[in-house]
């Protein structure tokens, strides 16, 4: 696969947390309990099948008809699915357990075996879909009935992260399925509680999903029907909301203040992904200068992250020093408030590295997305007071901006709308290991290579100490410069009992887990 190709399906879930924030056949919301729930989306999904479909919001699409090996409780640990057992198989962090509950089915009613999990996992693996990479470099064998082993050829202490909905590995997928791929997009074969029905559904209008009369455990289904409708225009979602159209949608900062003070609709919101710049050029390539720490730090100390924040983002968003956010897997206390504003400072530092006149660095970013323009052009406007200039180059969509990173004339580049969500090891692998997709001119650094590979090896009673610790080591080298935290937004009908962010996810809780009082 084309590198331009594996970048963007690597990144196409931050991507789909954009759609999101940028955007049913009608629910009985009036006075009465929910029986049918529907969620508003801003986009159709690209397909319906586990390997190739976009993650992010889209999981709405295909999470109710497929069950995945493992979830996660309300804390972020993991939970049982499919599978009832699950764990490391010796030391390293190198082979991981599953096995099966007993007599769970697909919806078709045939028996799921750890063979049938194998081949799913095969064929997700060559998938275009945005987490197809994290499993290339496994191996899958069955060592009886309801028993899988994957293998790593290097560490990997999360490898249970991967078999749960945010990654869709683990989403099961029927012989029925892989015998006949091409009806993967357009149809469901899943073990999930819910069953896409073709049958009251209009692709790219409405996708409806019924109870899976096969599903294990039927007290866990909740509603009659779900219903996911596309409406491109956020203000039509929220007009749906109010009017009991529609009970779910995602909000931006100019919709969720509608309907505040409402009785019978909330909110909920949560950072979930940072927005800044990634220092690639950090070899000095292109910009002598982003070789020298000093600069890198300098360019940190030189932005008002509380200035940018609110006007960017208003009450929706979060000032960062690091590149990793509040809540989630390895962000770092320590580092939290490590480059106060402070261009005198960032003045000095630039003429101790030789550059007191001043230095170029060529950005590129994605027009796209409003936000980001918005915040690129505040950090230009900022590093200007202190002589460094921005030379900022804009792609209209995400593909030109993947092209115009490949061609390696940029010194930095700003990822819309950000990139967070992930567990600290996969989070940080594209842009600072040697290796990431994102680090386009193969930096090696031998500090963040040690400490990725103490993660790599942790056990769990060290893992967390070593996920900061990698934080640390980044932001204290200043490889990017991170800015803002950006909240992802919910509104939803208050009828509805469990929406809510589990901890260390940047998604609320599946629409499956959900109750009506």
């Amino acid at each position: 696969m084309k590198r331009s190709t594996v970048l963007q399906a690597s990144i196409g879930v931050v991507a789909a947390l954009a759609l999101a924030a940028c955007g049913g056949g009608k629910s009985d919301s009036g006075g009465a309990a929910l029986d049918n729930v529907t969620l508003g989306m801003s986009s159709a999904p690209n397909s319906l099948d586990p390997a190739q479909v976009a993650t992010g919001p889209f999981l709405n699409y295909v999470d109710p008809a497929y069950a995945t090996l493992l979830t996660r409780n309300a804390d972020g640990t993991l939970a049982a699915g499919l599978a009832d057992k699950w764990g490391y198989v010796g030391s390293g962090n190198t082979t991981f357990q599953l096995r099966l509950r007993n007599g769970v089915k697909f919806a078709d009613g045939t028996p799921i075996t750890a063979a049938d999990v194998v081949n799913s996992f095969k064929y997700f693996a060559k998938g275009s879909g945005p987490n197809a990479s994290y499993f290339r470099p496994l191996t899958f064998s069955a060592k009886d009935s309801s028993t899988v082993l994957i293998k790593s050829p290097t560490p990997n202490p999360d490898m249970g992260a991967l078999v749960t909905p945010q990654f869709l590995g683990g989403a099961v997928i029927s012989p029925a399925g892989l015998t006949e791929p091409k009806k993967l997009a357009s149809a469901t074969f899943g073990a999930g509680p819910y069953v896409y029905s073709a049958a009251q559904s209009v692709s790219g209008d409405h996708y409806v999903f019924v109870p899976n009369k096969n599903y294990y455990d039927q007290s866990a289904i909740h509603f009659k029907k779900i219903t996911v409708r596309v409406m491109p225009n956020v203000n039509s979602q929220v007009q749906a909301l109010k009017s009991g159209q529609i009970n779910f949608m995602f909000g931006t900062p100019d919709t969720a203040p509608t309907i505040a003070g409402s009785s019978s609709l909330d909110t909920i919101k949560k950072p979930t992904t940072w927005a800044g710049l990634f220092l690639l050029d950090r070899a000095g390539t292109v910009v002598k200068g982003l070789s020298d720490v000093r600069v890198r730090q300098a360019l940190n100390y030189a932005v008002d992250r509380d200035a940018i924040t609110k006007a960017v983002y208003g009450d929706y968003g979060t000032p960062v020093d690091q590149p990793a956010m509040p809540g989630y897997d390895g962000y770092s206390p320590d580092v939290a408030k490590l480059y106060p504003y402070d261009p005198a400072k960032a003045k000095d530092l630039l003429a101790k590295a030789g550059y007191a006149s001043g230095l170029t660095i060529p950005v590129n970013y994605g027009s796209f997305d409003p936000t980001t323009s918005k915040l690129v052009q505040a950090v230009q406007g900022q590093l200007a007071k202190v002589g460094v200039t921005l030379k900022l180059t804009a792609a209209t969509n995400f593909g030109g901006w993947i092209n115009d990173l490949l061609t390696k004339k940029f010194g930095a580049t700003v990822l819309s709308p950000g990139q967070g969500g992930d567990s600290n090891f996969y989070a940080q692998q594209a842009g600072f290991t040697k290796t990431g997709i994102m680090n386009v001119f193969g930096v090696d650094d031998p500090q963040v290579d040690a400490a990725y590979t103490r993660l790599a090896t942790a056990d769990t009673r060290s893992r967390d100490a070593a996920s900061k610790t990698l934080t640390d080591v980044i932001t204290r080298q200043a490889l990017a410069l991170p800015v803002s935290g950006a909240d992802l937004i919910v509104m939803y009908d208050k009828k509805l009992r469990g929406v809510e962010f589990t901890k260390g996810s940047a998604l609320p809780t599946s629409v499956t887990t959900w109750t009506a009082g």
